[in-house]
């Protein structure tokens, strides 16, 4: 799964791709509610439809369509990542999967020069998220997350914030941010992001 940051970034990408298909800002709500089963939010369905491809990205909303643009995106990056054996070129620990999305977040949150517009689409909830999400307070909660975490480029601070906020322990959350460092060092890591990059672009060409 790609990070919150990376969602964004990507999502613009995919945007251009898909031109007057998306037409509000309510594409922006449904590329980053998808996450909000991290908090344990009750659901009333999957957040992350299986089998959307390149050419059925579309739904019956922009909403819809940003909800699928995130599948699409986590499904083509666990792919990616699998096919490069990210186990095998990184040294291995059992954060490595959570902190390399977060250190992806750091690397790519200057390629995305709008996220005004993201702390709009977030300030209010939206009744398409309350259709899979009962809990008002819920749906609230994940939005001021993600503004809190968006409002600046990753640091060890806000990504402590973030772990503590989708449910790992205060050790766990500081153990994160050294793997964090420790991958951000490794060649490998780095490497990795920037390949996952290039080859999001030859599928959208």
């Amino acid at each position: 799964m790609a990070g919150e940051v990376a969602h964004v970034v990507y999502g613009a990408r995919v945007l251009a791709f898909l031109g007057e298909k998306v037409k509000t800002p309510l594409f922006w709500v449904g590329t980053l509610f998808p996450d909000i089963k991290n908090l344990g939010a009750a659901l009333k369905k999957h957040t992350h439809p299986d089998g959307v491809t390149l050419g059925s990205l579309a739904g019956e909303n922009d909403f819809e369509t940003g909800a699928r643009v995130h599948a699409w995106i986590d499904h083509t990056r666990e792919l990616f990542l699998s096919n490069q054996r990210m186990k095998e070129r990184l040294r291995w620990h059992p954060f490595v999967p959570h902190s390399l999305k977060l250190l992806e977040d750091e690397i790519l949150y200057d390629r995305f020069d709008d996220w005004e517009i993201i702390f709009r689409a977030l300030n209010r909830v939206r009744d398409e998220e309350l259709k899979i999400v009962s809990s008002r307070d819920q749906v609230r909660r994940w939005h001021d997350i993600l503004q809190e975490y968006l409002a600046e480029k990753p640091s060890d601070e806000s990504r402590y914030k973030l772990s503590l906020a989708i449910g790992l322990s205060e050790n766990s959350a500081q153990e994160v941010n050294s793997v964090v460092a420790s991958l951000r060092t490794d060649g490998e890591a780095v490497k990795l992001i920037d390949e996952f990059v290039r080859h999001l672009e030859i599928l959208l060409q």
